[in-house]
């Protein structure tokens, strides 16, 4: 009764080697969220294009929340401090509340500002209550409320229930499978099954006609989202974008279900296959993709998400067809992150023999009580349950760090300005550019990991922005990918040597991840709606909530919390390899910023935060004292710590804003260990 009672609740509704310059783009910053309040409901003309995408990942509904329940029990009984729009920093699930005024707010700020929307998964509860298991029907109603939420905020009124679901939308929007959308969670076989069966109905506005077969089989497609320059779709398109939605749950380790991606005929294999299928053709054509999944590939010395055959061949497949990737998007772990692979080892860039691998126990399948079991298995819990996983993203956090130190460091790095030139990977760091893969550091493949809706930490969304540089005269495309199963096609599928996929031709440029060109991300405004300020709260001295005064500010709105083309921690100039490869080295030590002072320069060290606890970092001097001395040894000892002290900030300065925002504000950066 409690299930029908709470789905009742309403729902409200051309490549240069040369860097190519951005002309004549504006990114959203703060206070410049543009209202559309008053725009038509439908669009019937062609939208130019803005130059921005919205990711939104792991939203979580819960209907069985319970407003005033106890965080300890789900927020599903008890008496507690369960807020009305979700209890942040805990192990609750989304309210149905805070999912309705999360849409109302990206119909109103967001809607006519962004070119296509990447949805990376989990749109279901976590089944984390044992009083309240959950289903495969209950997972699929709550994927289809949150599909028509994404229909309310994106659709064309006019066109809803013509023959065509695929036009019913201002913008594309390319969802993808996340691991808790399936029952039970992580598991998944090969298709077509029920589960593939399903989502085509669920999202039969989103997938291509064309694509309908290949989703049958294994939940994966493609879409383009800006034509070509010759305003063509698919194979006849010359150039333009497309998002590849990859089903990572065939890939993730802890689906027992399959097994890795080099034995032919399992999911994992046929998928690969496809995926290269699909970049050779746009290679062919000249067009770019972005990669979408939601479980990312996590490999590091503590964590490893997918199978190690399925790492493998992701990092060989994106350096080998980097001048057709843009970038990859991930969801699933709830922190704000990024992740450099290796691809010239395609190994963790350390050789830590220690690393931790679970077992992997091959599934046959079970009855539903067992199922039901194996979804309550608590020691499975990870990132999925933030009750467990302080600590666990404490030690994956340290461990990425960990990894970015065996990262190359280029000589004249420490002490360099933040203003100067990179003229110094030319001549001196020759030696550094061979270890990066050349000048554009494409050695190494990059993977963007965002935070979620769900308020284990804030609920967070991101704009990402991209360069549209030389695109004046191109619309966003709705409607699908006119990938038709053309002669080429067919001959491309049937004669298709299995072995890895060719490189570049040496004469082509960098590709749009590499270096500045039409696509290439420039950078992220990302939102979080403040829930400890809407809940009427505050984190005290002690770090528990207390009540704030009844008359602050208690309006539920996302706000800025930063934008990486302004931000002066990253300083992020754009979102290529090499911008991320530096701020991958200031995370393990940022005195690699340098701290080189010229004369007139202000003192930097007043620009740090002085809030964290730096007297454990300090390294004290032993010996004895002479007493006729201690006046001077005492000066030269606090010269000495004063210069430790001022490293230390230093060094750890990026590393602490990193920590904060990968928990989105949620936790001070000093708060872990480094």
């Amino acid at each position: 009764m409690r299930l029908s009672n709470a789905f009742s609740l309403g729902f409200l509704a051309f490549a240069l080697v040369e860097a190519t310059p951005v002309q004549n783009q504006t990114p959203l910053g703060p206070g410049e969220v543009v209202s559309v309040h008053d725009a038509p409901e439908s669009q019937p003309g062609p939208r130019r294009l803005k130059g921005r995408f919205l990711h939104i990942t792991d939203i979580h509904p819960d209907p069985f929340y319970l407003t005033g329940s106890d965080t300890g029990e789900r927020c599903h009984r008890g008496k507690g401090d369960a807020g009305v729009l979700g209890a942040e920093a805990s192990g609750c699930d989304t309210p149905f509340s805070l999912v309705n005024e999360t849409f109302a707010w990206i119909k109103e700020n967001l809607r006519d500002e962004i070119d296509f929307v990447i949805w990376t998964g989990d749109s279901a509860r976590h089944d984390n209550d044992a009083n309240i298991p959950r289903s495969d029907g209950q997972i699929f109603m709550l994927n289809r409320r949150i599909t028509a939420g994404m229909i309310d905020v994106f659709g064309k009124p006019d066109n809803l229930g013509d023959d065509d679901p695929t036009n019913d939308l201002v913008v594309p929007i390319i969802p993808t499978l996340g691991n808790n959308d399936i029952f039970p969670h992580n598991i998944m076989t090969d298709g077509p099954n029920k589960i593939t069966r399903e989502f085509s109905d669920i999202w039969r506005n989103f997938i291509p006609q064309d694509q309908y077969h290949v989703f049958d089989k294994g939940a994966y497609f493609w879409t383009q989202v800006v034509p070509g320059t010759n305003g063509r779709t698919g194979l006849a398109s010359k150039g333009g974008l497309s998002v590849i939605s990859l089903n990572t749950i065939y890939f993730f380790g802890s689906n027992a279900a399959v097994d890795g991606c080099d034995i032919k005929g399992e999911p994992g294999y046929q998928q690969m296959e496809w995926l290269k299928i699909q970049l050779q053709l746009m290679r062919d054509i000249g067009m770019k993709a972005i990669l979408i999944g939601h479980v990312p590939p996590a490999w590091t010395s503590t964590k490893q998400s997918w199978d190690e055959t399925c790492w493998r061949k992701y990092v060989l497949w994106s350096k080998q067809y980097r001048d057709v990737i843009v970038g990859s998007i991930y969801g699933h772990m709830n922190l704000d992150h990024f992740m450099v692979h290796d691809s010239d080892e395609l190994k963790p860039p350390h050789d830590d023999s220690k690393r931790k691998k679970k077992s992997k126990k091959k599934w046959s399948g079970r009855s539903a009580e067992e199922m039901v079991a194996h979804e309550m298995d608590a020691s499975e819990f990870d990132e999925e349950n933030p009750v467990y996983n302080v600590q666990n993203a404490e030690s994956y956090l340290n461990s990425l760090r960990e990894a970015f130190s065996y990262l190359p460091t280029p000589i004249g790095a420490v002490g360099k300005s933040d203003d100067d030139d990179e003229s110094y990977d030319e001549n001196q760091n020759a030696d550094y550019s061979q270890k990066i893969g050349g000048r554009w550091g494409e050695r190494y493949v990059l993977s963007i990991v965002g935070p979620s809706v769900i308020p284990n930490y804030f609920p967070t969304l991101r704009v990402i922005e991209y360069n549209i540089t030389g695109l004046d005269d191109v619309n966003v495309v709705v409607g699908g990918s006119n990938a038709k199963p053309d002669d080429d096609y067919l001959n491309l599928l049937t004669k298709k040597d299995p072995s890895a996929p060719d490189p570049p031709s040496k004469t082509a440029p960098p590709g749009p991840a590499y270096s500045m060109q039409p696509f290439t991300f420039l950078g992220i405004t990302q939102y979080f709606a403040n829930l400890t300020r809407v809940n009427g709260r505050k984190k005290a001295d002690n770090q528990h909530l207390e009540l704030r005064d009844s008359t602050e500010d208690r309006k539920f709105r996302y706000e800025l919390e930063y934008n990486t083309r302004t931000d002066k921690i990253y300083k992020l100039k754009d979102m290529t390899v090499k911008s991320y490869l530096k701020l991958a080295r200031e995370i393990v030590d940022a005195t690699h910023r340098g701290n080189k002072k010229k004369q007139g320069d202000k003192d930097k060290t007043k620009d740090i935060d002085d809030s964290a606890e730096w007297e454990d970092l300090e390294v004290e001097d032993g010996g004895e004292i002479d007493v006729e001395d201690d006046a001077e040894e005492e000066r030269r000892k606090r010269g000495r710590k004063n210069k430790k002290r001022h490293h230390y900030k230093l060094k750890d300065r990026i590393w602490h804003t990193f920590v904060n925002r990968a928990f989105v504000g949620t936790i001070e950066g000093d708060e872990l260990g480094s």
